[in-house]
């Protein structure tokens, strides 16, 4: 694991060690440069692969014609070196030389044989090219600024800032931000700074950049299997993705929630090491937020060295007050809190650790695929008997608060809108109208145009289930764009690796060829994965049917508690009124009601103080 910086134009040495100085964090262990007239290319390393100088980055292929930067890690590089070394020299025994090498040997198809998480850029000097790629799922990020004349890229948005002469905010992504509570690629706050996309590579030559999308998940071809197949099969993947995640030259270890999908890895990982698995979980104060207990049990099963962080206000509040430090574009998932405290916690232990990301997006574990699937019931009522549905959904709604009835609702409400915009709206944070109301004339003129739910347009296929169609779009946006997003930020933060073996890109092309119904079936998600986790015996029912609970902090306690005053400063600071994005009489009424206790709008008062940090940070 690394952090990639470099440039093609007008850079230069002392530009290109800044770069690398503000990514320390993502690689404590080594830094190189290589410059090369008008391009410079830097790697700062933290060693999991052949810990010796031989990995030392800038990696040079026999002749010095070629040299990687390389952030990742790449599963089966032991089995592509087999097949390299036929033709090819090596001089370390590290996955970056065998990308090195593969692209000698097979250009931009490498990416096809690579499986893993991973963004590297490639300098090619005779072709005077720089070729750059992300992995498929987007584990690893890879941001640029292009401006027209000067190209430069970076693991971080904070990594290209010394290189950028004028900051500007890019209108449309802010405006994006407070629907999604993340910014879509490839946008990022900045103007002129992008993301490559999941998925995506790009190449950079004679002044011309070209980003292009080599892998996507085709949910057409269903394979007609018995129940029993199809468990044996998804055993067999998970058991092989989960062994491939182990190989490391230093300490592994794997985070526990409690919950179905960080369990399942334990369970697997625990009969893949020699020594005894180390574990690690935080618990809160407030027993509402407090999964522990399940952490514990699951431990206890299969005797893991299980350490356990319990955290309130304390430690939350140096976090909180210093979001924008670690997210350098606006992001609102509050989970993001607890993530960064236990990837400190698990990094005083080991330097790699394995998580259950991606097992929602694989079998269909969201509450929203449960309404989703409601909808194709749905669309078979008459017309005339949906409006006795929405009304019966409304009152439903008011007389027993839940999000399952609540998303049932919005979803009634909006049903004769495209799939696209009928599924992110119910998904949403601030509604089209609510934000609209906050924000000032004048941003008002620049976003005038701007629809977030369009984007959302390319990624629908008439011809699929609204199920597949839900799958891909969070497959493609949510997952990147968020969850991975705070992963790898959280993470590379306190210097550790995280792996994810339901992030395999084989599972996902797998899991794309199952039928909906043995994902969700009525309201019982992740149907046949939960089956087989029981038949097996691998997980106990207590675990397997407890509800979903998610990965969350007590904002609202914090918020209308001792943080409120910080999160009022931050939102109406000067430089926010400046930026001129909401009408400052509004957003000062919109706070005091929240804190008066006259709306309960939590995400939105979370995304609004997260947004106004980081343009207090920024600019």
């Amino acid at each position: 694991m690394c952090a990639i910086a470099g440039y093609c134009g007008d850079g230069n040495k002392a530009c290109l060690e800044k770069m690398l100085q503000i990514l320390k964090h993502r690689g404590p262990d080594d830094s190189g440069i290589f410059i090369n007239g008008y391009v410079g290319l830097g790697s700062n390393r933290l060693s999991i692969i052949d810990l010796s100088a031989r990995g030392h980055q800038p990696i040079f292929n026999e002749d010095n014609s070629i040299c990687i930067v390389y952030n990742g890690e790449v599963y089966n590089f032991q089995a592509l070196r087999k097949k390299l070394e036929r033709k090819h020299k090596f001089r370390s025994h590290t996955d970056t030389e065998v990308i090195l090498h593969a692209y000698e040997e097979w250009g931009i198809d490498c990416l096809k044989v690579l499986n893993g998480m991973f963004a590297f850029v490639i300098y090619d000097k005779n072709k005077d090219l720089l070729f750059g790629a992300r992995d498929r799922l987007g584990e690893k990020p890879l941001k640029y600024f292009w401006d027209g004349k000067l190209f430069a890229f970076a693991s971080e948005i904070k990594g290209l800032l010394p290189i950028v002469k004028k900051r500007e905010i890019h209108s449309e992504a802010i405006d994006d931000y407070l629907t999604l509570q993340y910014i879509p690629s490839p946008k990022t706050g900045f103007k002129n700074i992008f993301k490559v996309p999941a998925g995506h590579y790009f190449i950079f030559k004679s002044g011309k950049l070209v980003v292009k999308r080599y892998w996507g998940l085709d949910y057409s071809q269903k394979l007609k299997l018995k129940e029993e197949e199809w468990e044996e099969i998804i055993f067999e993947k998970i058991n092989e993705s989960v062994a491939s995640r182990t190989i490391s030259d230093v300490p592994i270890g794997a985070f526990l929630s409690g919950g179905v999908d960080s369990s399942t890895i334990v369970a697997f990982l625990s009969q893949d090491i020699n020594s005894k698995l180390k574990t690690f979980s935080i618990g809160f104060e407030d027993p509402r937020f407090d999964e522990s207990k399940c952490a514990l049990q699951i431990a206890k099963q299969y005797h893991t060295e299980h350490s356990l962080l319990k955290v309130g206000l304390k430690e939350m509040e140096g976090v909180f007050t210093h979001l924008a430090d670690y997210y350098d574009e606006p992001f609102a998932d509050n989970s993001s809190i607890p993530t960064i405290i236990l990837s400190r916690f698990a990094r005083k232990d080991v330097k790699v650790a394995l998580s259950g990301d991606g097992g929602d997006e694989n079998f269909g574990g969201y509450e929203r695929y449960s309404v989703v699937r409601f909808s194709e019931s749905y669309k078979r009522v008459l017309k005339m008997a949906r409006g006795l549905v929405k009304s019966i959904s409304g009152i439903g709604a008011k007389l027993h608060k839940s999000q399952l009835l609540d998303r049932m609702n919005i979803f009634a409400l909006s049903f004769d809108d495209p799939f696209y915009k009928k599924y992110v709206y119910y998904n949403c944070f601030f509604k089209h109208n609510d934000k609209r109301a906050l924000y000032s004339r004048e941003f008002l003129s620049r976003i005038c145009k701007n629809d977030t739910f369009n984007i959302f347009r390319n990624f629908y296929n008439r011809k699929l289930s609204d199920l597949d169609n839900a799958l891909s779009i969070d497959i493609q946006s949510y997952l990147p764009e968020d969850l991975l997003y705070k992963m790898d930020t959280s993470s590379m933060s306190a210097s550790l690796e995280v792996r994810a073996p339901f992030l395999n890109h084989e599972l996902f092309e797998l899991t794309a060829k199952m039928p909906d119904k043995l994902k969700v079936r009525l309201f019982e998600k992740k149907y046949i994965f939960k089956k087989m986790l029981g038949k097996k015996q691998i997980l106990l029912p207590g675990i397997l049917n407890r509800r979903k609970q998610g990965f969350v902090a007590p904002i609202e306690q914090w918020m209308r508690g001792d943080l409120g005053n910080f999160v009022i400063d931050q939102t109406t600071s000067k430089k926010n009124k400046q930026m001129n994005i909401f009408d400052s009489s509004k957003i000062e009424i919109y706070l005091s009601d929240y804190l008066a206790g006259k709306h309960n709008e939590n995400n939105n008062i979370f995304a609004l103080f997260s947004l106004c940090s980081w343009i207090n940070k920024y600019f």
